[in-house]
Order: C-alpha cells, then structure tokens, then sequence
C-alpha cells in the first residue's frame, strides 16, 4: 500500500506537528487513562518537527514504509540519531523532556509507525520548539533544528 491508502483506510487527518494522525487508544481529558497510542504517517516531506513532552515517555514502533530518522537530544545537550526500520531499530523510547523531531532521510515514500505515550497524552504536557529557543540553547545543532522545526 502507499501513503494516500493507509491515510484513508485508517482515516487519518493531519497533525499539528506536521504528518497525519488518528489515536487508536486512551483519552485523558478526565485524566483516568495510563496509556494513549495513534497511528503516525509521514510521506516524502513531511516531518514531525521537534517538540517535546513534559512528564510522559513515548514509544515509536516501527509498522510500514520506509526508514524513518527520528532525532532525540537529550537534557545534556546531545544529539543522537535512531533509524528506525524493519531490520534495525523496531522500537524508539523518548524519555520526558528531551527535544526529539522524525523525518524520512530519502524525502521519498512513506513511513507508518504507532506511538504510545504513558501516562496517557494530554496537549498541556506538549511542548512545540520554537526554531530561535532550540538554535540558541543548542548552537551545535544548527542544521538539524533549521530543517525540522516550523518557524
């Protein structure tokens, strides 16, 4: 299947960090739920840009498509790349409060993967980088924040 099937057969819409989305599991909103998991596509441009999450871990697992470059930096400033793909990293864990962003390396084709956050997400424990905040507190990571950050 190609990117525009699996958006419509699982009737996904876009999301606000760029990509398409749909939650498969758990609402928070009367705070009750422990786990919250959607599916997530990305399709040749699309990236998912750097944005953070305050006190819950997520889970990136590997289902479809392409290999999917997924950018995490870490509370001491470092840079570290997962790619993950079938045959390699099937699973990326992100720990609270560390910068991460995603992007098809090729800019072709697409990538499907579900995500899972626990506790379940809430909006108010995202964070979405601001492009001029994440150059100024990681100067040596300059390429990478200009290319997957929206302002």
């Amino acid at each position: 299947m190609n990117a525009d099937k699996y958006i419509e057969k699982l009737d996904l819409e876009p999301h606000p960090e760029g990509g398409y989305f749909k939650q498969v599991y758990g609402n928070d909103e009367g705070g009750e739920k422990t786990l919250s998991t959607i599916y997530y596509l990305l399709k040749d441009n699309d990236f998912s840009a750097f944005h953070k999450l305050h006190d819950m871990v997520e889970i990136w697992y590997y289902h479809a498509g392409e290999r999917l470059n997924i950018y995490v930096i870490d509370q001491n400033g470092e840079l570290k790349v997962h790619h993950l793909f079938a045959n390699n990293e099937m699973q990326v864990v992100i720990e609270p409060e560390q910068w991460f962003a995603a992007e098809i390396p090729t800019k072709n084709g697409f990538t499907l993967v579900g995500c899972a956050v626990a506790p379940a997400f809430r909006f108010e424990n995202f964070e979405l980088g601001k492009r001029k905040d994440l150059l100024k507190a990681y100067p040596q990571h300059s390429e990478v924040i200009e290319r997957l950050t929206h302002d």
